[in-house]
């Protein structure tokens, strides 16, 4: 049997093609930061294809690091645009995708672009938590601090908050791997803390990572 086929009234047809007048270069914006870089600004370009005016209601982002407006509120049939964005990086790490919702006069729905920002770990701490049991010998464990890509970190200093904890941090590859031992003085009851490392970066940016110790 045939496939029957579907009728839609021509109003639909016209509003469905109709819907959105903006036409986008692309919906996503993606950048790579340098290590210690505070901020990126990213944008997104489009062109009126349709045959009035359009005007930009609200530019509205779902998360209080990025910003974003229009470079020009209305927006002549034919004429391009911008939407500028602008993420705050602080201290973030890892891939953050945001959403930035474009309103317009055009349509009833917005447009959706999204601001993919990936930021470099400074450095990593594998594995970032140890834990022994109560009653269990009171050995040492390890972790290794290892700088990221093109980064190098001298790491110095390492001290537990507390005092329940031993800890001594070693070279393996100055400025990019170090080892720290981390021994409970006692494992007789429940104890817990968290060591930071704090190393210089060779551009001379304080570097402050973090591990963590547990009696369970």
């Amino acid at each position: 049997m045939l496939p029957r086929r579907l009728a839609f009234p021509a109003a639909f047809l016209a509003s469905a093609l109709a819907a959105h007048a903006l036409e986008w270069d692309a919906t996503t914006a993606e950048s790579h930061p340098a290590p210690f870089q505070a901020e990126v600004d990213l944008e997104f370009t489009f062109r009126n294809a349709g045959s009035k005016p359009v005007h930009i209601l609200s530019v509205n982002t779902g998360c209080h690091c990025v910003s974003a407006k229009a470079d020009n509120e209305v927006v002549e049939p034919g004429a391009r645009g911008r939407i500028l964005a602008h993420f705050s990086i602080g201290d973030r790490v890892g891939l953050y995708e945001r959403t930035i919702a474009v309103s317009t006069d055009d349509a009833t729905q917005p447009q959706y672009l999204t601001v993919s920002v990936d930021i470099p770990d400074i450095a990593t701490v594998t594995p970032r938590v140890l834990e022994w049991h109560r009653g269990d010998a009171p050995t040492e464990q390890f972790v290794e601090i290892s700088a990221g890509a093109n980064v190098l970190v001298d790491f110095k200093e390492a001290t537990a908050t507390n005092n329940a904890f031993e800890v001594r941090l070693e070279p393996i590859e100055l400025g990019r791997r170090y080892r720290l031992a981390i021994k409970p003085r006692s494992t007789a009851k429940v104890a817990n803390a968290a060591v930071r490392i704090k190393g210089l970066e060779r551009t001379g940016h304080d570097v402050l990572v973090s591990a963590y110790a547990n009696v369970r």
